[in-house]
């Protein structure tokens, strides 16, 4: 089903925008907060984050049970409204159980607003515009999320972590309303089966794509969770404003323009050039402390984060039915939440023996190795 889907994008992305810009740019105070305010050892407060990515990658696997039940415009609109409550459960929570379920209904929801909303951009978009539409609403929403940091900080030098996580809350409201007017299109999905998923992962293409969003997640969760420090350690506190903002910088326009150059150039040309810059970025991170090369480390770290699963959106697209679009999402990309996952726990587990700059080694070594594997694996494909 193709149409003029200009508001869908639209409403969509206004959507998307108001969620990120209040829940989805709370997550770095997230684990401060659990620790200066509520009392949290560092550990358990990392374990609150970590299970958002951990809830969302186990029912991402299964949304295409959980589209099939609810409905695709239900799931987006219940999805905002999960991201919504988790800054109003920081703000009202006392103990670590609570915050752990609020971790949960966002790990739910999360899945539920990014396939609703990607299936229907992808159903309603020409195949030649896949890579374009998917960089504007993953533009939008890392826009969203920097400009939502600076606005949360704001927030929070006035009036500190409550007033900070009462305003997330506010925006995610927003977002849900923005939500409700989206159009609701009536797409028939296949009934999900396992059979696909087992289908799925023959494909050497598939296993590609999966070990490439494995090491997207994993750069994205070092940043949640330890460039921060990282930074401070290497180079002071004065070089956070600098450093850390090249990261959006580079996420923005890397998702508006890539989405447009992936159209243009192919799937697999964007995927291996982000996952390449990307690997390059974990590499300086881990062996330099200048703040010049750190800035470059973000900078190819950010390019990275959005080239690689806006690729994996478009490739999702030339290769699967309409009806399949929700399942097959989940199945890849819920290794993608896991790795940021593991990335948030193995910073949180490494902080105890030695530096940071470990994780970074750790994690450049695994990125060069799935490359060399990625490499053979698609010289001898099957499909």
């Amino acid at each position: 089903m193709q149409t003029r889907n200009t508001r869908d994008l639209t409403t969509i992305c206004t959507a998307f925008f108001f969620a990120f810009l209040g829940a989805g740019a709370c997550q770095p105070f997230v684990v401060s907060c659990l620790t200066e305010q509520k009392g949290l050892l560092l550990g358990r407060a990392s374990l609150v984050l970590a299970t958002v990515y951990f809830t969302f990658g186990v029912f991402r696997f299964f949304i295409g049970f959980i589209v099939d039940r609810v409905g695709l415009h239900l799931s987006k609109i219940l999805g905002v409204a999960a991201y919504a409550l988790f800054p109003l459960v920081i703000w009202q929570g006392g103990s670590l159980p609570v915050f752990l379920l609020g971790s949960v209904v966002w790990g739910i929801g999360a899945p539920m607003m990014w396939t609703g909303a990607m299936v229907q951009i992808l159903n309603t978009a020409p195949p030649t515009r896949y890579g374009t539409q998917t960089g504007i609403l993953r533009g939008t929403v890392t826009l969203a999320a920097s400009l939502g940091a600076y606005l949360l900080a704001f927030v929070y030098d006035l009036r500190g972590y409550d007033a900070l996580f009462a305003v997330a809350a506010a925006l995610g409201v927003i977002g849900i309303l923005a939500m409700m007017i989206s159009p609701n299109r009536r797409f028939q999905p296949a009934k999900p089966d396992l059979q696909t998923f087992f289908r799925l992962i023959r494909s050497r293409q598939a296993q590609a794509v999966m070990m490439f969003l494995v090491c997207s997640g994993l750069a994205y969760g070092v940043l949640l969770n330890g460039f921060k420090s990282h930074i401070e350690t290497r180079c002071g506190s004065d070089w956070l404003r600098t450093i850390l903002p090249v990261f959006f910088v580079a996420g923005i326009l890397a998702n508006f323009l890539g989405g447009w150059i992936c159209d243009r150039i192919g799937r697999w040309p964007t995927f291996a050039g982000g996952f390449a810059l990307g690997t390059v970025g974990m590499m300086l991170a881990w062996r330099f402390s200048h703040p010049v090369v750190l800035m470059l480390a973000m900078l190819l770290i950010g390019v990275e984060f959005a080239i690689v699963p806006l690729s994996a959106f478009a490739w999702i697209g030339d290769r699967t039915p309409p009806a399949e679009r929700a399942s097959v999402m989940g199945y890849v990309f819920c290794f993608r939440d896991v790795g940021i996952a593991l990335a948030i726990q193995l910073r949180s587990l490494i902080s105890d023996v030695a530096t940071a700059s470990l994780v970074f080694a750790v994690i450049s070594a695994f990125c060069a190795l799935v490359g060399a594997v990625v490499a053979v694996g698609l010289a001898r494909r099957n499909d």
